[in-house]
């Protein structure tokens, strides 16, 4: 009797080893990763070894912006954006975002320069964040209110390193070119060019090819900002990012923000979960400088022909 039990119990054990085997095959765990829940991030540095400075960094993205506290530099110059009109790539669910891949990076499709950096930087993908609140979907604040959406330009360094995958991990290899999304008009018709293609690739792993994005939609005309060194907000976290957070958004409508949470975090096969938040906390400042090209005026009772620019957030969106 005890002979028949050992045996049933080994091949219990075969076949859920088995079964773990396929399923290993099938995934990586790196990839259960999450924004909330015990796999959110506050876990990130402890799922693999290279991502422990998601929790012990001190240079962390993304960060509360204190418009009282912008440190005015006259040495930042105007932040150039060369970008092609029409842009090809591939519009992929990743099941964390919503990520749109550009072509053949090496042809210089949109090149960021000037500004706060001093090398050429090539945008390799655009990333939208967003939450399950029309208020709560940037993951930068300003003055403690967040926007309805952040759109994410990730550029490397293409003086320095060959890839977005060698520059990540070296210094001054990547820059972040963060724009803010408002529910308003005029609504963006890129965004929602994106998004009518998004309801296409509704599950994790799926993507859908767009010839020709207008990536200049997608970009606020307005030639001040705010600059900080900072992160990657997805692990490894790694602390190579100058960030550029330009101080107007571009809008999008409610509708399309309905459309992104309808978008799944795993395959078709698999238990169905809802897309509805990519976003990841503030982090602490720790005395990092965030440098703007924005001179603020003296508040005084003489008037004044000079034209005074802010950066601070909309008094309506405040929460």
């Amino acid at each position: 009797m005890f002979s028949l039990k050992l045996a049933v119990v080994f091949v219990l054990f075969v076949v859920e080893t088995s079964s773990n085997q396929a399923l290993d095959e099938r995934i990586s765990w790196k990839e259960w990763w999450a924004y909330e829940g015990p796999s959110g991030p506050t876990r990130w540095g402890g799922i693999e070894d290279s991502w422990k400075i998601c929790t012990k960094g001190m240079y962390q993205s993304p960060i509360n912006i204190l418009p009282e506290k912008l440190l005015f530099d006259p040495n930042l110059m105007r932040l150039n954006l060369d970008t092609r009109k029409q842009i090809p790539g591939n519009l992929i669910n990743t099941g964390h975002d919503l990520t749109f891949l550009l072509d053949d990076v090496m042809s210089g499709l949109f090149n960021i320069s000037d500004g706060p950096l001093m090398y050429n930087y090539q945008v390799n993908e655009i990333k939208i964040h967003y939450g399950r609140d029309d208020e709560r979907g940037s993951e930068h604040m300003v003055d403690g209110a967040t926007f309805a959406a952040e759109i994410q330009f990730i550029a490397y360094n293409i003086d320095l390193y060959k890839n977005i995958s060698e520059a990540r991990i070296q210094p001054y290899g990547t820059t972040i070119l963060a724009v803010f999304a408002e529910i308003g008009l005029p609504e963006s018709s890129t965004f929602q060019t994106l998004v009518n293609y998004a309801t296409r690739i509704r599950y994790k792993g799926q993507s859908i090819r767009i010839e020709a994005l207008n990536i200049k939609d997608l970009l606020p005309r307005s030639n001040y900002y705010v600059t900080y060194e900072g992160s990657f907000t997805q692990p490894g976290c790694q602390e190579t990012v100058t960030w550029i957070i330009p101080n107007k958004p571009i809008y999008i409508s409610k509708a399309n923000l309905i459309s992104l949470r309808n978008l799944y975090q795993s395959s078709s096969d698999l238990p169905v979960f809802k897309l509805d938040n990519s976003r990841r906390s503030v982090m602490p400042l720790n005395n990092r400088v965030v440098k703007t090209n924005i001179n603020y005026p003296g508040r005084g009772d003489l008037c004044s022909m000079s034209k005074e620019t802010f950066y601070e957030v909309n008094p309506a969106m405040r929460i």
